[in-house]
Protein backbone atom coordinates (compact mmCIF):
# COMPACT_ATOMS: atom_id res chain seq x y z
CA UNK A 1 0.00 0.00 0.00
CA UNK A 2 1.40 3.37 -1.01
CA UNK A 3 1.37 6.04 1.67
CA UNK A 4 2.11 9.73 1.43
CA UNK A 5 5.04 10.24 3.77
CA UNK A 6 5.34 14.00 3.80
CA UNK A 7 2.78 16.76 3.30
CA UNK A 8 5.41 19.48 3.74
CA UNK A 9 5.08 22.01 0.98
CA UNK A 10 1.78 20.63 -0.32
CA UNK A 11 -1.13 23.04 -0.29
CA UNK A 12 -4.74 22.92 -1.38
CA UNK A 13 -5.95 25.65 -3.71
CA UNK A 14 -9.58 26.39 -4.48
CA UNK A 15 -9.76 27.51 -8.09
CA UNK A 16 -13.04 29.13 -9.04
CA UNK A 17 -14.39 29.61 -12.52
CA UNK A 18 -17.48 31.77 -12.23
CA UNK A 19 -17.69 32.69 -15.91
CA UNK A 20 -17.70 29.45 -17.94
CA UNK A 21 -18.27 26.11 -16.19
CA UNK A 22 -19.09 27.64 -12.77
CA UNK A 23 -16.94 25.07 -10.98
CA UNK A 24 -14.76 25.30 -7.90
CA UNK A 25 -11.89 22.79 -8.04
CA UNK A 26 -9.71 21.97 -5.04
CA UNK A 27 -6.25 21.16 -6.41
CA UNK A 28 -3.31 19.84 -4.38
CA UNK A 29 0.05 21.16 -5.49
CA UNK A 30 3.39 22.45 -4.28
CA UNK A 31 2.72 25.72 -6.11
CA UNK A 32 -0.29 27.94 -6.68
CA UNK A 33 0.83 28.75 -10.23
CA UNK A 34 1.30 25.08 -11.08
CA UNK A 35 -2.20 24.32 -9.70
CA UNK A 36 -3.77 27.02 -11.88
CA UNK A 37 -1.94 26.06 -15.08
CA UNK A 38 -2.58 22.35 -14.47
CA UNK A 39 -6.31 23.15 -14.13
CA UNK A 40 -6.14 25.11 -17.37
CA UNK A 41 -4.56 22.20 -19.19
CA UNK A 42 -6.89 19.56 -17.70
CA UNK A 43 -10.07 21.55 -18.37
CA UNK A 44 -9.29 23.23 -21.67
CA UNK A 45 -9.28 26.84 -20.54
CA UNK A 46 -7.44 29.48 -22.52
CA UNK A 47 -4.73 31.75 -21.11
CA UNK A 48 -7.21 34.65 -21.20
CA UNK A 49 -9.69 32.61 -19.18
CA UNK A 50 -7.21 31.59 -16.49
CA UNK A 51 -6.51 35.26 -15.84
CA UNK A 52 -10.13 35.48 -14.62
CA UNK A 53 -9.83 32.63 -12.08
CA UNK A 54 -10.29 33.33 -8.41
CA UNK A 55 -7.73 31.33 -6.43
CA UNK A 56 -7.36 30.97 -2.69
CA UNK A 57 -5.80 28.54 -0.24
CA UNK A 58 -8.18 25.84 0.89
CA UNK A 59 -7.55 24.36 4.35
CA UNK A 60 -6.22 20.79 3.99
CA UNK A 61 -8.16 19.66 7.06
CA UNK A 62 -11.50 21.38 6.27
CA UNK A 63 -14.32 18.82 6.31
CA UNK A 64 -16.63 18.89 3.28
CA UNK A 65 -19.48 16.71 2.07
CA UNK A 66 -18.61 14.69 -1.05
CA UNK A 67 -21.48 13.11 -2.99
CA UNK A 68 -21.61 9.31 -2.63
CA UNK A 69 -18.56 9.38 -0.34
CA UNK A 70 -19.55 11.32 2.77
CA UNK A 71 -17.73 13.83 4.89
CA UNK A 72 -14.01 14.06 4.23
CA UNK A 73 -11.09 16.48 3.97
CA UNK A 74 -8.46 17.21 1.34
CA UNK A 75 -5.86 15.36 3.46
CA UNK A 76 -8.03 12.24 3.55
CA UNK A 77 -8.63 12.43 -0.20
CA UNK A 78 -4.90 12.83 -0.84
CA UNK A 79 -4.38 9.57 1.05
CA UNK A 80 -7.10 7.89 -1.05
CA UNK A 81 -5.60 9.07 -4.34
CA UNK A 82 -2.00 8.23 -3.37
CA UNK A 83 -3.09 4.64 -2.67
CA UNK A 84 -4.74 4.27 -6.08
CA UNK A 85 -2.96 2.74 -9.03
CA UNK A 86 -3.60 5.83 -11.13
CA UNK A 87 -1.57 8.19 -8.89
CA UNK A 88 1.54 9.48 -10.67
CA UNK A 89 2.30 12.65 -8.72
CA UNK A 90 1.09 16.15 -7.98
CA UNK A 91 -0.85 18.26 -8.82
CA UNK A 92 -4.15 16.42 -8.34
CA UNK A 93 -7.75 17.55 -7.98
CA UNK A 94 -9.17 16.00 -4.81
CA UNK A 95 -12.72 17.26 -5.31
CA UNK A 96 -14.77 19.89 -7.10
CA UNK A 97 -18.23 21.35 -7.02
CA UNK A 98 -20.58 23.19 -9.27
CA UNK A 99 -20.84 26.62 -7.65
CA UNK A 100 -24.61 26.36 -7.04
CA UNK A 101 -24.32 23.01 -5.19
CA UNK A 102 -23.71 22.60 -1.48
CA UNK A 103 -21.73 19.38 -1.95
CA UNK A 104 -18.49 18.41 -3.68
CA UNK A 105 -17.85 15.59 -6.12
CA UNK A 106 -14.83 13.43 -6.95
CA UNK A 107 -14.07 10.25 -8.84
CA UNK A 108 -15.87 8.24 -6.13
CA UNK A 109 -19.08 10.10 -6.98
CA UNK A 110 -19.12 8.74 -10.52
CA UNK A 111 -17.85 5.25 -9.88
CA UNK A 112 -20.31 2.57 -10.97
CA UNK A 113 -19.89 -1.06 -10.06
CA UNK A 114 -20.02 -3.39 -12.98
CA UNK A 115 -22.44 -6.25 -12.78
CA UNK A 116 -20.66 -9.60 -12.52
CA UNK A 117 -20.91 -11.79 -15.58
CA UNK A 118 -21.06 -15.57 -15.70
CA UNK A 119 -18.62 -16.40 -18.48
Amino acid sequence: MKKLKDLNGLNAYAISDDFKFHIISVVISYSKDVAVYWTRDQSGYTNEEIAKFKVWEFPLDERVNVMDFGETSAIEMIEEVVQSEIFRGFPICVFWKVAKNDYFENWHSHFELEEPTDD
